[in-house]
């Protein structure tokens, strides 16, 4: 390749790159139709089971279950005789056990028919038809609410230890004259945490999680895990980063509070609304209980037509609605819906619902639940943001995970991101090709093996544990996962070199495909040029530094000149402009030469000659950090602070998985 060649295509296309570029957009969203007929829904969620299905909480004590592409709910559950139901009472909540793909268990929180206690119950999804529950039902626990009908809580979730949470209220009327919310004898104003995986044999309907901050103490309730609580209606549980939870609890009269729960942490009431001191109280000058721990923010509702928080979720879609790890949340009596991102409140969207919940799908997307109108509508972007998903981020946190494949003996080794801490995993054996890719959809990466002996893929899924397995591509083929169909799964994918064929299975539809596109000594670069959310087929070919790419977004053929013999493609969206860069190291002298989509031609030296490049968004910044492997030890420049990381993970032999995992 003559120099003077290389730097004219090289003008040219930056010129073409230019020519692309977009004025950045405001923040906005809008409410698209979902579901609509419903009678009060007050909540809904997904069993997170790889079924793409959603089920719909209405008040009155129904559960409705929806399959993936309909908008026409079908029963699943009627407990109606069981609840009482109007105002702030009835069937309230739904969590589904960590493991409902294998064992059907789920888990209901409502207000009793004969007098209004607090009932969690369990049931199972029948064997026959996994639409439909049976009605039989084993009551966990029973909280006695004996007094007012309003301040019920109403969520209950499981944590990533495996526990089921409980959030109640503190038994309604003004200012909770009991004094439920302090003391720790009242399992009221609390935050509970369970194990319902109680032991073969044993007559017990729950085990006390022995961490819990009251287990075995002379005083407090073994169930408590947090106290000082009003009403935390809706919460939910990051879930990636730290799986922080998050609860909106319900102010009187001043104040609307949004918390991050933590073990034995006091947030304040009855002594404390929010920051402020509750003014029924000791004539409104207080000192706050030892330990007190203050909201994340707070609204006023003084004065105002706001009057009830509606607390949501941590933003962790794939398809850019909202920015990665931004919270959303509502308010009941105005119909807003709010974000708070770097610690500023914002008005998205000042919509006639009265929201009474919002919902996450099995994928991560977010919705809006109406109760008056009987509706459930998702909440988009017209104008999609960079998406937050990383390669090889195995604990969800939107950030790659240091990790490697052991072929010796099967092995994956990953250091988490989110917590520091070291995972071992068994799965696959030498001669596998790894494959880690998300094929559930749950935001997090899948350990993954390809087979060329057998042409089997292998595929543990991190939502629920389980295993599966399809024949798909042939010994000599190249495995290139990826979510092509655009459903936020990765697809089983090979690319054939003998006829420079791709042969591709839709995780949608489970519709097969196959495209010529390329030829044998091509390396297949396949990930998403064109910025929208499909990964495109693309390949490297390294005679003529020709990259070669087919859009998604208009099935339009693209090249671009840019590398040399011998260079490897390292595509990665290096900009944060959430498109693929073209990009290769060029193993002669360490240097990386990257043609950004939105910005143009930048290069750097980092790495030697023998190093594997191992690509990834470390520092969470939604931008590809310039990283390389060198005989277990990971060097990585973070492009969120352009600072260089030393780390020793892993041994010579080892394969690392971002090199494998394409963005």
């Amino acid at each position: 390749m003559k120099k003077t060649g290389f730097w004219t295509v090289l003008f040219l296309t930056l010129l073409a790159a230019a020519a692309n570029i977009s004025a950045q957009t405001a923040l906005t969203v809008r409410l698209a139709p979902y579901l609509s007929g419903l009678t009060s829904p007050v909540f809904a969620t997904s069993a997170r089971d790889g079924s793409g299905r959603f089920f719909v909480v209405e008040q009155a004590g129904i559960i409705k279950v929806v399959q993936p592409n309909s908008t026409t709910p079908t029963e699943f559950l009627n407990i109606s005789s069981r609840v009482v139901a109007g105002g702030e009472r009835g069937l309230l909540g739904l969590a589904f056990h960590p493991q409902y793909a294998t064992n059907r268990r789920f888990f209901v929180y409502y207000t009793r028919q004969s007098d209004g206690a607090i009932q969690i119950a369990e049931y199972q999804a029948s064997a026959a038809n996994p639409n439909v529950a049976v009605t039989a039902e084993k009551i966990l626990l029973t909280i006695p609410h004996p007094d007012q009908s309003n301040h019920n809580g109403g969520t209950i979730a499981f944590g990533a230890d495996g526990f089921l949470y409980a959030g109640t209220g503190d038994g309604g009327g003004a200012n909770d004259v009991p004094n439920n919310a302090q003391n720790i004898n009242s399992l009221l104003g609390k935050f509970l945490r369970i194990d319902v995986n109680v032991p073969a044999g044993s007559t017990q309907n729950y085990v006390i999680p022995t961490d819990n901050p009251y287990a075995g103490a002379t005083a407090g309730a073994d169930e408590i895990y947090a106290i000082g609580l009003r009403n935390p209606y809706r919460w939910s549980f990051d879930r990636a980063g730290t799986n922080q939870l998050w609860a909106g609890d319900v102010g009187q009269g001043l104040v609307e509070e949004v918390d991050i729960i933590t073990r034995g942490g006091n947030y304040g009431w009855r002594i404390m609304e929010g920051t402020v001191c509750n003014p029924n109280i000791n004539g409104g000058a207080c000192t706050p209980p030892a330990g007190h721990i203050p909201p994340v923010f707070e609204y006023n509702n003084v004065n105002s037509p706001r009057c009830a928080v509606t607390g949501g979720y941590v933003y962790r879609g794939a398809q850019g609605t909202l920015p990665a790890g931004s919270y959303l949340y509502g308010d009941y009596c105005t119909g807003e819906i709010l974000l708070w991102n770097n610690n500023q409140q914002t008005l998205l969207l000042d919509s006639s619902l009265f929201i009474s919940s919002f919902a996450e799908d099995e994928v991560g997307e977010l919705y809006a639940v109406g109760l008056v109108g009987g509706t459930i509508e998702k909440i988009v972007n017209p104008n999609p943001l960079p998406s937050a998903r990383t390669n090889a981020d195995f604990d969800g946190d939107a950030r790659t995970d240091v990790s490697v494949f052991r072929p010796s003996n099967g092995n994956w080794y990953s250091l988490n991101s989110s917590n520091n801490a070291f995972r071992a995993t068994q799965f696959g054996q030498d001669g596998d090709i790894p494959t880690p890719e998300d094929y559930d959809g749950d935001g997090k990466t899948d350990f993954a093996v390809y087979r060329p002996s057998n042409g089997f893929w292998y595929v543990l899924r991190s939502g629920n544990n389980t295993f599966s397995s399809v024949q798909f591509g042939a010994n000599t083929d190249v495995p290139v996962a990826g979510d092509y169909d655009g459903d936020s799964k990765a697809d089983v994918a090979v690319f054939r070199p003998t006829n420079g064929n791709w042969y591709r299975l839709n995780s949608s539809n489970n519709a097969f495909s196959a495209i010529q596109f390329g030829q044998n000594g091509d390396v297949p670069s396949h990930s998403d040029y064109d910025g929208d959310k499909r990964t495109d087929i693309a390949v490297f070919r390294p005679t003529n530094g020709m990259w070669y790419a087919l859009n998604s977004a208009n099935n339009a053929a693209s090249f671009v000149q840019f590398g040399q013999n011998g260079d490897t493609p390292v595509p990665g969206d290096y900009d944060g402009d959430g498109k693929t860069d073209y990009a290769v190291f060029r193993n002669t002298s360490g240097i990386w030469y990257i043609l950004r989509s939105s910005s143009g031609f930048f290069s750097r030296q980092f790495g030697q000659n023998g190093d594997v490049t191992a690509a990834g968004d470390y520092d969470g910044d939604l931008k590809d950090d310039i990283a390389v492997w060198r005989n277990g030890t990971w060097y990585i420049t973070r492009s969120s602070n352009n600072t260089i990381q030393f780390l020793q993970f892993g041994q010579t032999g080892d394969l690392p998985l971002p090199f494998y995992d394409k963005p």
